[in-house]
């Protein structure tokens, strides 16, 4: 960044001090730890009288995302969300089904024109996929069908939905061994060793939101680095949120405020192999005042 710049970079944070938030983005390792730890993925701590989460929906085993040791985050956040473990777990279950319509060709090029204009009058419900499956020298034409998503049927994007998970608890007696049971697409565990810790600002959506009174020049600026300079992307606990289509706060069901503590930022495909709608994020939010209540949704394009 050229000198000139460099400085003016300097006053727009000074006129941000704000809204400047410390944010921790986690350093990882492939593999799992102990059930207290803090993890992406892997086995979580359970207490004795309980079960691997299923899904209300479809009964399948739901995929544990994050577990946070809420007693061993970084000094300047570990009294912010209370104290225990948190987890979230979501299911990300879908019955897949394959469908022949009938169609069927004999050379490369005489499938795909197939396959570029199927009927519109097959009675397949929730399209997501076609392929030729070649058998000797035919290849048949089929669809790829969506019949049950979790996601779909419980909105699952919406805080406090039924295809979701998100919990503080004192941890009690464990059980020795934790199985986990047989899930699709099932994460490899990463574990969080440590937390780098970074000054994060409030992405466009937010600081509109927070009318910062900033001139044109400054607001010209501005839209230039505020996502390489100033806001912090990626998998990250506390700071702002990035959010993708406007600042969502549910309300707390117990005091009715807006629950606006900010706790982590899911990103897609980060250090989970998840994509959230068609690119967007998770975001995992607290009532300040009641930190038992916490919430997740998502976001994207």
């Amino acid at each position: 960044m050229k000198r000139q710049n460099l400085s003016k970079l300097e006053q727009l944070k000074n006129k941000l001090t704000s809204v400047k938030r410390l944010a921790w983005k986690p350093i990882v390792q492939e593999g799992d730890g102990d059930l207290t730890a803090s993890k992406f993925g892997g086995k979580p701590w359970l207490n004795a009288d309980e079960k691997w989460p299923l899904c209300p929906n479809c009964g399948k085993a739901m995929q544990l995302f994050l577990q946070l040791n809420l007693d061993e985050l970084p000094q300047n956040s570990n009294t912010q969300f209370g104290t225990g473990i948190f987890q979230f777990f979501y299911c990300t279950n879908q019955i897949i089904v394959e469908h022949d319509t009938g169609l069927y060709g004999r050379t490369d090029e005489e499938c795909e024109n197939l396959m570029m204009n199927l009927p519109d009058d097959m009675p397949i419900k929730g399209r997501i996929g076609k392929y030729v499956d070649w058998e000797g020298d035919i290849g048949k034409v089929k669809i790829l069908a969506c019949e049950q998503d979790c996601v779909i049927d419980c909105a699952g994007w919406s805080p406090f939905s039924r295809c979701q998970i998100v919990r503080i608890f004192q941890p009690k007696a464990s059980p020795e061994f934790i199985e986990i049971p047989q899930i699709g697409n099932l994460f490899e565990p990463k574990l969080i060793v440590g937390w780098k810790e970074v000054n994060d600002y409030p992405n466009w959506l937010e600081i509109d939101d927070l009318e910062i009174r900033l001139d044109e020049d400054e607001k010209d600026f501005l839209d230039e680095i505020l996502m390489e300079e100033l806001h912090q992307r990626g998998d990250k606990l506390a700071g702002w949120a990035d959010w993708v289509q406007y600042p969502e706060y549910p309300d707390c069901p117990i005091c009715k405020h807006p629950m606006n503590q900010f706790v982590f930022h899911l990103e897609s495909d980060d250090n989970i192999p998840y994509m959230w709608g068609d690119g967007g994020a998770g975001y995992i939010v607290q009532c300040s005042q009641h930190k038992e209540i916490v919430a997740f949704l998502w976001q994207c394009a």
